[in-house]
């Protein structure tokens, strides 16, 4: 058995993993109590967990990945990367965030199998209709809320979090719906309940009806706040142009060019707000 580091790398999907530290990074500020110590093991956290994720939805999704065409090229499919190291990878980063965890805080070590648990249920859930992109959704919604456990060992009081938490949450689960509409056609003769599948590749509107809808969320939170209002706006711009133009772009542009910004710009503008403060 030998690991591929560069096999490893684009197995675990490198760049979602740093796409998703933001959320822990947001959940630090909006707890207004942290330390290097703090934001470098909230970091090491969000990686291990993300990757943990990662790797069970690769080999929940095996059998799946292999009669796709698009994912023949996957790893595990084409044996680069071992059912048994992919085990041992799971198990590793599972156990190293758990112990991560419990160096920042009690409540953050006890909440972790939890983190994970959600995590491991997308791929159980595709086949319940429309579900998935939701649960997906609240799991990177629960990297939020991880960050503030993480510095303050409570649950923050504030409804605007929450709204804050349900907007990330929505929002993942809207580009996951575009993700998925790739693999529609070859979804639906094996059972996987997309919203792509079950609109019959007519996913405008419901998008449309999930981005608005978190976007009040957003607004909620911002409100206010004149800083996060126009961050707020920004990130409203980047999201109607994605609803609008998602048909002239694949997967891969619209995720750097509509999804990684999102995060980056919310995360910047909420530094400036608390250097201003």
């Amino acid at each position: 058995m030998s690991f591929n580091l560069k096999e490893i790398i684009k197995f675990i999907k490198i760049e979602h993993t740093i796409f998703d530290l933001p959320f822990a990074y947001m959940g630090l500020i909006l707890s207004g109590l942290f330390s290097i110590r703090t934001i470098v093991i909230v970091g090491l956290a969000a990686t291990l967990a993300r990757v943990s994720g990662m790797t069970m939805n690769r080999i929940m999704d095996l059998p799946l990945d292999s009669k796709n065409p698009r994912t023949k090229g996957r790893a595990l499919v084409t044996g680069k990367i071992t059912i048994e190291e992919a085990k041992i990878i799971l198990v590793i980063s599972s156990i190293l965030f758990i112990i991560s965890a419990f160096s920042l805080n009690v409540l953050a070590g006890l909440l972790s199998p939890i983190i994970l648990l959600l995590f491991y249920l997308y791929p159980i859930t595709k086949k319940i209709p429309g579900v998935s992109h939701y649960v997906l959704g609240f799991s990177i919604g629960s990297i939020l809320l991880a960050g503030f456990i993480a510095s303050r060992d409570t649950f923050p009081s504030s409804l605007k979090f929450y709204c804050f938490m349900i907007f990330i949450s929505l929002w993942i689960a809207g580009f996951d719906v575009l993700y998925q509409y790739q693999d529609y056609l070859f979804d639906s003769g094996v059972g996987i309940k997309s919203l792509p599948v079950l609109f019959d590749g007519r996913i405008t509107l419901p998008l449309l009806v999930n981005y608005l809808i978190s976007l009040i969320f957003l607004f909620l939170f911002s409100f206010n706040n004149y800083l996060l209002i126009v961050a707020s706006t920004i990130v409203s711009i980047i999201i109607i142009i994605e609803i609008f133009t998602w048909k002239n772009f694949d997967s891969d542009s619209q995720f750097k060019f509509f999804n990684i910004p999102v995060p980056f710009i919310l995360l910047v503008f909420l530094i400036l707000d608390l250097i201003i403060k």
